[in-house]
């Protein structure tokens, strides 16, 4: 009776994953920053990375990959898009490119391999729409806005689900909520740029789910691994790779009835040693920094100097990064509330603040104008 009773456990526990796996109509996973560590050319894709190709082979309901931009390193060469084009061959499915900064500091040799940097494609009658934020300084403009407008209008009402890549965090501005979503860099960034004025409402106007991909995270200690959010009928997912422990990629899982989940897959640990990809929502984790670590910088932007109130007396580092990653200036405070910095010397453009005590890090982005 006892061997009866395994039995039928068995089977049900294999009934439930054949349902889970047949209400799965297809997926695809999107992985940023795929070079991997700053700093390391390496033979093809970040290596971590390539050791889960026989995981996302051994799921059969992945169709393909997108990869959301700075897939090689900098200054790139024939040699090294042959690598990645190699790497991809071994992974036996097919991968869309949206290009990041590094992969457009050579624009002319990554259109002769691959050819236009923003296009769209149908897939099971949902719309993929890859744009390139790097041809206007993050602005999408000119031809390519009108090519975004043209596909919109031409497929919303035949398509259900909408999914939208570029590599740059277009939704980060000083003063909304993304204001402390930290990606790796604000490199050729406008001072102002037409996401929310001319992007967004294109789309939040719309019937359809929309699902917005991101890629530039995870390469480095200043910048977030993972983002989330949700509303209304858009969410923004972003994902990378490069810096180590949080190192990522992102399975999109789309359902029979075109509801969405997702696999947020760990490179250095367990598959799921960091959580669930809803685990990082904005609406829900995203407490306003300057409050709840009582940190206060001002004014920003700034001009000649900032000011920065301290509510911990103890010993505090004061670092300034710029949007390459390099640290530009460095304090040690003990027993100070209120600490003066110089910018005089600096140059306009954005930078990054950080601000580590024994008990938190704050991280602040300043704009010098």
């Amino acid at each position: 009776m006892k061997s009866y009773i395994i039995l039928i456990k068995v089977l049900l526990i294999s009934l439930t994953i054949n349902a889970q796996s047949d209400s799965v109509l297809y997926s695809f996973f999107i992985a940023g920053h795929t070079f991997g560590q700053l700093g390391v050319n390496n033979i093809g894709l970040h290596p971590p990375f390539k050791e889960k190709f026989v995981y996302i082979q051994s799921r059969p309901e992945i169709h393909f990959g997108v990869f959301t931009g700075d897939i090689v390193s900098q200054n790139p060469t024939a040699q090294d898009w042959d690598e990645v084009d190699a790497d991809i061959d071994t992974l036996g499915l097919p991968v869309y490119f949206a290009v990041g900064n590094h992969d457009m500091e050579n624009r002319p040799l990554f259109e002769s391999r691959y050819g236009d940097t923003y296009y769209n494609f149908t897939y099971k009658n949902d719309l993929f729409i890859v744009l390139d934020p790097n041809i206007d300084e993050w602005n999408i403009s000119g031809t390519q806005l009108e090519f975004l407008k043209n596909t919109i209008d031409s497929n919303y009402q035949s398509v259900e689900n909408i999914y939208v890549f570029f590599h740059q965090l277009l939704c980060w501005e000083s003063d909304n909520i993304y204001k402390n979503v930290i990606p790796n860099s604000f490199a050729g960034r406008a001072d102002t740029i037409n996401f929310w004025t001319e992007v967004e409402p294109l789309f939040h106007q719309l019937p359809n789910k929309i699902i917005m991909f991101m890629g530039d995270f995870g390469a480095a200690s200043w910048s977030d691994d993972v983002m989330y959010d949700l509303y209304d009928n858009i969410s923004f997912v972003g994902s990378g790779m490069g810096e180590g422990i949080g190192d990522n990629f992102v399975i999109i899982n789309v359902k029979t009835d075109k509801t969405i989940d997702y696999d947020l897959i760990c490179l250095n640990d367990s598959i799921n040693c960091l959580g669930e990809l809803t685990d990082y929502a904005i609406s829900i984790n995203n407490i306003d920094l300057f409050t709840t670590l009582k940190v206060k910088l001002y004014p920003n932007p700034a001009n000649n100097f900032i000011t920065i109130e301290l509510d911990d007396t103890n010993e505090t580092i004061i670092q300034l990064y710029n949007v390459n990653g390099q640290l530009i200036l460095q304090k040690n405070t003990k027993g100070i509330n209120k600490e003066y910095i110089d910018l005089t010397s600096l140059s306009n453009g954005l930078y990054l603040v950080k601000i580590i005590s024994k008990v938190n890090q704050t991280n602040i982005k300043l704009a010098i104008q």
